[in-house]
């Protein structure tokens, strides 16, 4: 090994020579007051449907792959307070937050953003009705799950705690609760149950390591709570961009409208009951 390899060595951490990741698309390394305030910033100065590039510039980040703007957004999209298919845009839950119509409605945006960060839903269903851990065992148990080097892990972990509490997710004697609020968590998980498509594995799934994997999200109906969560590398070819489409045209249940597959739910339960009255 020549000098300038063996100096190179000598600097990269233990962490780096392991392949573990600096940083992670699967968890918020932002924290949800953060993020409101930066949801907030785009909503007060007139910035949605603007690009992301354009909405960086307005707000003073270099470039929109700045660390800080980069980091805001991809927390952002995980709370489920934006929407970047066509622009920047606030979600339905971000309206429900920022412009409530009832008292419960901003508590309960709160919850379901904390609720809507797959990974966090292991960490919740762990420590649920537990009190916080230390900040190392936390840091430990996102370090091990999400290949995160020890660093990264940390901001993690300080930012899940500091997001719980201002949700209001913990109780004044320090254990963590699913929400704030019980009754609020069973209607969110039966709205998300009505309306969630839940991921299918199968053979043709293509796979990514899990440095190269990024999450993506299409809004089909922000009003329905109504889109697609793909776990994929960031860069594919045309061939898997057109394997992907007709995995997708097999795998769902594709019709012409959801207005029309209400309506015939709707006449089927009302001839079944009609049936059931009858006999």
């Amino acid at each position: 090994m020549n000098t300038k390899q063996s100096k190179l060595a000598e600097v990269l951490r233990p962490e780096q020579k392991k392949g573990k990741k600096a940083s992670t698309n699967e968890l918020p390394m932002v924290d949800l007051d953060s993020v409101l305030g930066f949801v907030d910033k785009i909503e007060a100065d007139g910035l949605q449907t603007l690009s992301q590039q354009e909405v960086a510039k307005r707000l003073g980040y270099a470039t929109q792959t700045s660390t800080p703007f980069y980091r805001r957004m991809a927390a952002a999209r995980l709370f489920g307070l934006i929407d970047t298919t066509q622009g920047v845009n606030l979600t339905k839950l971000a309206l429900d937050y920022f412009k409530p119509v009832d008292e419960e409605s901003k508590r309960h945006a709160l919850s379901t953003a904390v609720n809507n960060v797959l990974g966090y839903k292991g960490l919740i269903e762990r420590f649920s009705g537990k009190r916080l851990p230390p900040s190392d065992i936390l840091r430990n148990s996102i370090e091990r799950e999400f290949d995160l080097a020890a660093e990264a892990a940390n901001n993690c972990a300080d930012v899940f705690v500091r997001t719980v509490k201002s949700a209001g997710l913990v109780k004044a004697d320090g254990t963590l609760g699913a929400t704030s609020d019980e009754a609020l968590l069973v209607r969110a998980s039966s709205e998300r149950s009505r309306n969630d498509i839940a991921p299918v594995k199968t053979s043709s799934t293509v796979h990514a390591s899990s440095d190269e994997s990024e999450s993506h999200y299409l809004t089909l109906d922000a009003k329905r709570s109504r889109r697609v969560v793909i776990q994929a590398p960031p860069i594919i070819t045309g061939a898997e961009l057109k394997r992907i489409q007709n995995w997708l045209a097999v795998q769902l249940h594709v019709i012409d409208s959801i207005e029309l597959a209400d309506a015939d739910q709707f006449a089927t339960e009302k001839n079944d009951s009609a049936t059931t009255g009858e006999s």
